[in-house]
């Protein structure tokens, strides 16, 4: 199963503007494990190869619909609950991400097809602010920095869990009747 993501990029770098380009990419989804999620890294190179290589992102929207956003700064070991009336509300406050957090959508709405992603790179690391709220200007980025609307499949955030191998279930009685010599099959047909 493959999650399709695409990807919008507004010339402006405001996400309330319409966006100009449009790119489709069905993306592999062998990396996380359930709902671990996927990291920042992961997202942006499975979705956005042709950015300039970042060190993070500011998340401007997240679509609620899907669930409950979460974020995990320690690899999944704890995740935090994402504060979306903060970063979806009118104003330009976002939330800062370095490439090793882990970002997830725990499942609890209507829309269990994909969810809207909203956000820009940033080429520092957010050091001591990795995971908090702050404000950003949507006018004053570079053009790298563009802000980008991604429609991701839940698998593509959240990872797909590992096949589990399931033994198939075996049926005692035909085992026993498979080993059984003809005297013991008349007596368990008797039985």
């Amino acid at each position: 199963m493959s999650a399709n993501a695409f990807a919008f990029h507004s010339a402006t770098g405001s996400s309330g503007h319409r966006p100009h380009t449009a790119d489709q990419r069905s993306m592999a989804n062998g990396a996380g494990a359930g709902v671990g999620g996927n990291t920042v890294a992961h997202l942006l190179q499975e979705n956005c190869a042709h950015l300039l290589a970042s060190a993070g992102v500011v998340i401007e929207y997240l679509e609620t619909q899907a669930g409950t956003w979460q974020f995990s700064l320690d690899g999944g070991q704890t995740w935090r609950a994402i504060r979306t009336d903060l970063i979806n509300r009118p104003g330009h406050m976002g939330l800062a991400l370095d490439r090793d957090a882990r970002l997830r959508v725990l499942c609890t709405g209507a829309s269990r097809e994909g969810a809207r992603v909203v956000f820009h790179a940033v080429q520092r690391s957010h050091g001591a602010g990795n995971g908090s709220y702050r404000p950003y200007a949507p006018d004053e980025r570079e053009d790298a920095s563009h802000s980008v609307t991604l429609v991701l499949g839940l698998g593509a955030i959240n990872g797909v869990p590992p096949e589990v191998k399931v033994p198939r279930p075996r049926n005692k009685r035909a085992r026993a009747q498979g080993v059984a010599t003809g005297a013991e099959k008349a007596a368990m047909a008797m039985a």
